[in-house]
């Protein structure tokens, strides 16, 4: 057996990004805190008690000499000489601050964010203003910048925020990364694929989750395909079943056309006529059971460039020969500019004359069928309204269903439920689709169908799930 990979655990990668995260933080720290010395060390910049320890070392002089100068005074000091009666004898502060260190030599006390020391001597006193905090050596610094205290605090700030960002970011791309194969095995599923090889991450709760969702694969996988197979070889069945049919129909339509040659009364004669049509139209029905087990089948064709006028010659053909089967007129127009199309070209013609025959069975002797054709954008479009009954609530929900029949709205010997379904099917293989309505103009049924007439290939009608 090969070594088993120690996988990782949320919590083991929380606390490790939080353990390395303040790893940063007191290594910036420290790397602050060092830079900080550097520069005390080097004299660039004076340490918080610098002005106060001058001070100190020059008090005797600054109390005893004849006149006070300003090269006496430490630079991070500004001074104020008051006299014994309290008059101003030179100075080099604000307006603020001296009366502030007015407010001192007084009453000995102070506020702000200045230090105060009073040096008495001999007639007048010398008041000094000076900072507890770190200076910078150069006076352009010290004027133009803030003290390297305060810079210092705002780098740390800074710098830490920026780990604490780039730390988070770090750690939301690696969590990303680990769960890339949880999202990639929900888009195969998504995207109907079951053959997909699951990877794993590394960390064990979504590993755990990746396995449950490959279970889930399997099982899913194994139905689907004991479906596909139950679906097979139920319309292997019908498909058999229905051209076994068609043999004995045949033999009993011909019998039945020969007998009606002979000399009969006219009561045989009306019970031959009647066993012919209903024979024709058993034989009709199992055509569109051959048809609709071909359609489950995917056995489409292949789509070819034809000649658009050569297309919609034959639909108008076989139209104009449904209305004389079904004594109706065919109200046609056609709008359209692409000399040729790719489509299926057999069952584009077979769903449209679905559709009209759909209507031409639901319409009265002598009635209208209205067609209408329209090419835009590289789709063909036909329109199809009767001046019949119109379709009922439930038709319109569910008109497209195979085998729904709704003889309360719409009656007809020979409607079975699948004309309107077969042309969906067609419809929806070539990008389009067929929408039922009821034409506000003649009352009557008013179906339109949609086909994209320029497709690279047909869809499989064996896919990996089927929904």
């Amino acid at each position: 057996m090969g070594k088993v990979r120690k996988r990782d655990t949320l919590r083991g990668v929380f606390i490790r990004y939080v353990l390395v995260l303040l790893c940063a933080l007191c290594a910036f720290g420290g790397c602050i805190v060092v830079l900080f010395n550097l520069l005390l060390n080097t004299g660039l910049v004076y340490p918080a008690n610098y002005a106060e320890r001058r001070i100190d070392e020059a008090y005797d002089l600054l109390q005893t000499a004849d006149r006070v100068t300003k090269d006496m005074i430490s630079p991070l000091c500004h001074y104020v000489i008051f006299s014994s009666d309290g008059q101003n004898r030179g100075t080099d502060m604000s307006k603020q601050s001296l009366e502030i260190a007015r407010q001192v030599l007084n009453h000995g006390t102070a506020s702000g964010n200045y230090f105060y020391k009073i040096i008495p001597r001999a007639d007048e006193y010398l008041v000094l203003q000076y900072s507890l905090t770190p200076q910078f050596r150069s006076a352009f610094l010290r004027e133009h910048f803030i003290n390297p205290q305060d810079l210092l605090t705002i780098i740390a700030l800074l710098g830490g925020m920026a780990i604490i960002i780039l730390s988070s970011v770090r750690f939301g791309k690696k969590i990303k990364r680990k769960m890339q194969p949880v999202m990639e095995a929900i888009e195969k599923i998504k995207e109907q694929d079951l053959e997909y090889r699951t990877s794993y991450s590394g960390i064990r709760e979504f590993d755990d989750c990746l396995s449950s969702i490959d279970d889930m694969r399997t099982a899913l996988k194994a139905s689907l395909e004991q479906q596909w197979k139950t679906e097979q070889e139920k319309n292997r069945q019908m498909s058999a079943l229905s051209h076994d049919i068609k043999t004995p129909l045949t033999v009993v339509r011909g019998n039945a056309e020969l007998l009606s040659e002979t000399k009969l009364t006219e009561e045989q004669k009306n019970m031959i006529d009647s066993i012919v049509s209903s024979t024709a139209r058993i034989q009709n029905y199992v055509q569109k059971l051959i048809d609709i087990t071909k359609s489950a089948d995917g056995d489409w064709g292949a789509p070819e460039e034809v000649n658009t006028k050569d297309l919609l010659l034959e639909i108008r053909k076989q139209a104009s020969e449904l209305a004389e089967v079904y004594r109706l007129k065919i109200d046609w127009n056609e709008q359209w500019h692409s000399q040729t199309v790719t489509v299926m070209y057999d069952q584009v013609i077979r769903a449209v004359i679905n559709i009209i025959q759909n209507a031409a069975e639901h319409t009265k002797d002598g009635g209208t069928i209205t067609v209408r054709m329209e090419e835009t954008n590289k789709t063909l479009s036909f329109t199809v309204e009767d001046d019949g009954s119109g379709f009922t609530k439930e038709a319109l929900m569910h008109g497209t269903e195979p085998f729904f029949m709704d003889d309360a709205g719409r009656t007809g010997a020979a409607h079975y439920g699948i004309g309107l379904y077969f042309a969906k099917t067609i419809a929806e293989q070539h990008g389009g689709r067929i929408v039922l309505t009821n034409s506000e103009k003649t009352g009557g049924a008013r179906v339109v169908i949609c086909f994209q007439a320029a497709i690279p290939s047909c869809r499989s009608h064996k896919p990996a799930i089927e929904t």
